[in-house]
């Protein structure tokens, strides 16, 4: 009889089709055995609802907005220049005068905003500092977490991997690539959980899933792309395949649009020479995916945007508008301090469409447009 009061409901049915007689002190037992069960499965089950809810989907939709929003990081160490703007919106045919927010990063460098959460990530290269805001429901910003790293030498460009929760930053001084795990909770003082060194010194750099595409300063005029980059061990690393861009001085800005299989580059040619301010360029190259090899393929860009008119001198950032209603390119000249728009179907000396002139030095320029 007593086995029938572990073996759940099922017993239960079969003892009332057996006409099994059932006491008052049998029928209790039965009732705490059955609740002591269901209490049981649902702890079981517990932890894998919360796992469930917790796992981000990397193929989950970008959240929906009608915005287009440029975030502009500057470079000026003046404590009386605000170091981030946001023009808002920026897909105009005349820029308004932008947000400004005194985020307390003096160098301003990399800069990039996580739509699924709504926060904004900056990096000043002078401080070692990277601080997290909140951008609110009317544009503006409020500070959110904040961390220095000591180690970290020549802070450039950003990338965030949201599903990982890590942070990417190239630093061009030690030729290096440092992550920063649980980068939107990280406080205080902080080390990254590793460092990447690379074969040269890197500048922009731009994430596509897991696959991270590294600018190499300098004469190298060379991109290198890294597959399955979140698996990569500390230390010395290889890309998986590269390109090398015919023509190009010295490469500095990128951007990649995955739906349309486009790289976007930007040449900032000369330094600080004669003939500074005017010899920057853009490199629009298609079916991007193709011209990447092992061996490193010689690129010659079908489109470039380069000349008098463009205005471009030290183009050091690019974003793109890939939505086809839209189609802008933006670009950060800072030798110019200006930031400056230009169509994607231009080509060669082009004027931009649109200019925002600047009292500041834009280093960084990340755009949000859904």
């Amino acid at each position: 009889m007593l086995l029938h009061y572990y073996e759940g409901p099922a017993g239960l049915i079969r003892m009332l089709k057996n006409r099994v007689s059932i006491y008052p002190f049998q029928l209790l037992t039965l009732k705490l055995n059955m609740k002591k069960r269901i209490i049981l499965q649902a702890l079981y089950l517990l932890p894998l609802f919360i796992l469930s809810a917790c796992t981000k989907d990397d193929n989950e939709p970008m959240p929906q907005s009608t915005v287009s929003r440029l975030y502009v990081s500057n470079a000026d160490t003046d404590a009386a220049i605000a170091n981030t703007m946001i023009f808002d919106p920026a897909d105009q045919t005349a820029f308004t005068e932008p947000y400004k927010f005194d985020s307390k990063l003096p160098d301003g460098n990399g800069i990039l905003f996580n739509p699924f959460s709504g926060t904004v990530f900056q990096v000043s290269r002078k401080n070692q500092n990277i601080r997290t805001f909140k951008v609110n429901t009317d544009g503006s910003l409020s500070t959110g977490n904040s961390f220095v790293d000591e180690g970290l030498l020549s802070a450039r460009e950003m990338a965030y991997d949201r599903t990982r929760d890590v942070l990417y930053v190239s630093s061009n001084i030690d030729s290096a690539i440092y992550v920063y795990t649980k980068a939107s909770t990280l406080t205080g003082t902080a080390a990254a959980f590793k460092k990447l060194k690379l074969n040269g010194q890197p500048w922009g750099i731009h994430l596509d899933n897991n696959r991270l595409f590294v600018v190499i300063d300098l004469a190298r005029a060379e991109v290198q792309l890294f597959e399955e980059v979140s698996e990569l061990a500390v230390g010395n690393i290889t890309p998986s395949k590269k390109i090398t861009i015919t023509g190009a001085t010295r490469l500095h800005g990128i951007t990649y649009s995955a739906d349309r299989d486009v790289l976007l580059l930007t040449d900032i040619a000369e330094a600080s020479s004669a003939g500074f301010d005017t010899d920057g360029a853009i490199y629009i190259i298609k079916d991007a995916n193709a011209e990447f090899t092992v061996a490193g393929k010689a690129v010659s860009p079908k489109t470039t945007i380069k000349g008098l008119n463009t205005g471009m001198g030290n183009p050091v950032d690019i974003a793109w508008d890939d939505r086809t209603s839209k189609d802008l390119i933006y670009v950060a000249e800072k030798a110019g301090r200006k930031i400056l728009t230009f169509k994607f179907a231009d080509s060669g000396n082009v004027k931009p469409a649109a200019i925002a002139v600047l009292t500041s030095s834009p280093e960084a320029i990340y755009l949000d447009a859904r």
